[in-house]
């Protein structure tokens, strides 16, 4: 006969719980949380205001079809990538063929200057709001990359610091190229001003899109419990095919387009994703009434249909 073991008491504080990996991720409300929240909802106002005033045939709006160089459909992008003057005076000075063609031989010339007249100061009102726009980005990518930018084990990553001085780059190359556009909304196209802009704007897309591959990389190697570990990997994925797209675009400018498209789908989702348990709270729930005999009446409703 076997002795039986005593069992030692140990306190139930000193037990540590049962995680249930597939139970949800806490609802960390944090003020840096909110910070990159609110910076993803102005970034997205600001932006969906710029793209609506470059946009074709909308009223007091860049009024001229995109009918730009190497098939780039915006007018901004399309002046930014020009590296020569053809390039640069078919964004600036648009050839508006659609809209005068269609006014009478007397007027074209008229209706041409006035067009033109309209493209430029919506280039121009772009641009100026490009100016406030720089920091709105460069700022929600670097609290987003701080904020997720911490181990399972709540140490610190170096590559905040990295992501940091990359995005120093992006903002100062950004507002040189600003300083171009200018330059070339205020004098006739030349080559030479459209290497001023040119130059900073090729600089700044390829930091943008290390910028973003560095996002993804701190995504990847999170232990932030904002997000759970899926969410932050198909995150990872999302920010990581941005920037890829936003380097390789450099070359293939057509690819900038689709990258710009992609990273506003994910700031909007971040926009869902960070504010929208503070949201939910203020929603009142309406839980479903409970029913006692649900299972009961299913299987009524299954016998009577079944001898129908």
């Amino acid at each position: 006969m076997s002795e039986s073991v005593p069992t030692p008491n140990v306190p139930a504080e000193s037990v540590p719980p049962r995680t249930n990996p597939c139970a949800p991720p806490p609802q960390d409300q944090s003020p840096m949380r909110v910070v990159v929240g609110v910076l993803a909802l102005l970034m997205s106002i600001l932006g969906f205001w710029m793209l609506l005033d470059v946009s074709f045939r909308a009223t007091t709006k860049f009024p001229c079809e995109h009918d730009f160089h190497h098939g780039i459909d915006s007018p901004v992008l399309a002046v930014e990538l020009a590296s020569k003057k053809e390039e640069l005076e078919s964004a600036i000075r648009p050839a508006c063929s659609e809209q005068v063609n269609l006014a009478k031989r007397a007027e074209q010339d008229a209706l041409l200057a006035r067009l033109q007249s309209q493209a430029d100061r919506s280039l121009r009102r772009n641009t100026i709001a490009d100016c406030f726009f720089i920091p709105l980005y460069t700022s929600f990518l670097w609290s987003f990359g701080t904020l997720f930018a911490i181990r399972g084990n709540g140490s610190r990553m170096a590559l905040r610091h990295l992501l940091s001085v990359v995005l120093i780059v992006t903002a100062v190359a950004d507002y040189f190229e600003n300083c171009g556009i200018f330059r070339a909304l205020r004098l006739n196209p030349s080559n030479a001003v459209a290497q001023q802009i040119s130059g900073p704007s090729r600089f700044k897309w390829t930091a943008l899109g290390i910028a973003l591959l560095v996002v993804a990389l701190i995504l990847l190697r999170s232990g932030n419990a904002i997000y759970s570990l899926a969410t932050r990997r198909l995150f990872a994925i999302g920010f990581g095919a941005t920037g890829i797209l936003t380097v390789v675009g450099v070359w293939r400018p057509v690819l900038i387009g689709l990258a710009t498209t992609l990273f506003s789908l994910l700031v909007l989702l971040q926009i869902v994703a960070l504010l929208g348990p503070f949201v939910a709270a203020w929603v009142k729930p309406t839980p479903p009434p409970y029913r006692d005999n649900f299972c009961e009446e299913k299987k009524a409703k299954a016998s009577l249909a079944a001898h129908r």
